[in-house]
């Protein structure tokens, strides 16, 4: 994943005009990190709080069963191996070496919101363990979200609505290219979506449009598409409660 978008973005979407849609409808009240209350943010919430304690837990499973046997394994390794000597040493050495890069390997990258992450860092988490590699095979994404940080259940909303997007777009294939824009002020936070498909076929394109359009739609995001090329771009604007 890459963070700025190359020249060869499609034309037709950069004029994309974002919708608003209503982070706070009355009568409901903000939550106390500031999330926004509707029933459908609601659930683009739970949905990744849903995740990360999935991800927890698998960390923790990992880290209590195969990774403290990986490491008894490996001290044994290493008392035999300083037993030996000349060739057999070696050996079993390199031995150690290629278990503890299997060990390595296995390991699971940090949650999104792990302690300590800013909103960028909680982001490019997101970003990296959510959508790039399993939603679209290349993300070039521009985060402009220092000076105004999003909440964590605003990230949480951001980022459940590309990957319920990137999902509907291609349920089984990955996403050929993305270009992702995120900019957060004082009111509002927007985000566009421009997405290439492997490939444009007219009935591929089709039900890519007719399986896009009830997310978009339950979401409040505005959806264009790109006859030319397959494409699709998605606007979404969030109101954020007033201070």
């Amino acid at each position: 994943m890459t963070t700025q978008p190359d020249g060869d973005e499609p034309a037709s979407t950069t004029k994309t005009v974002p919708a608003r849609t209503p982070a706070c409808p009355d009568p409901r009240r903000p939550g106390p990190e500031g999330c926004p209350p509707a029933p459908s943010f609601d659930l683009l919430h739970l949905m990744v709080a849903l995740q990360e304690r999935g991800h927890r837990s698998l960390t923790e499973r990992m880290h209590d069963g195969p990774m403290q046997e990986f490491t008894a394994v490996l001290l044994d390794l290493a008392s035999v191996r300083r037993r030996l000597s000349g060739d057999l040493a070696d050996h079993v050495g390199e031995v150690e070496n290629h278990l503890r890069a299997a060990t390595n390997a296995l390991q699971l990258p940090p949650g999104v919101f792990r302690f300590g992450y800013d909103a960028r860092q909680s982001l490019t988490a997101g970003l990296t363990l959510r959508i790039a590699g399993l939603l679209v095979d290349r993300l070039d994404t521009d985060l402009q979200v220092d000076e105004h940080p999003p909440t964590h259940a605003e990230i949480s909303v951001v980022l459940a609505t590309a990957q319920l997007l990137l999902q509907a777009s291609d349920p089984v294939e990955t996403g050929e290219h993305a270009w992702l824009a995120l900019r957060s002020a004082p009111a509002e936070i927007n985000l566009l979506l421009r997405v290439r498909p492997r490939a444009c076929e007219p009935p591929a394109d089709a039900a890519r449009a007719a399986r896009l359009r009830p997310v978009a739609d339950l979401i409040g995001v505005e959806l264009r598409h790109d006859a030319s090329t397959g494409g699709w771009s998605a606007a979404f604007r969030l109101d954020r409660p007033s201070a």
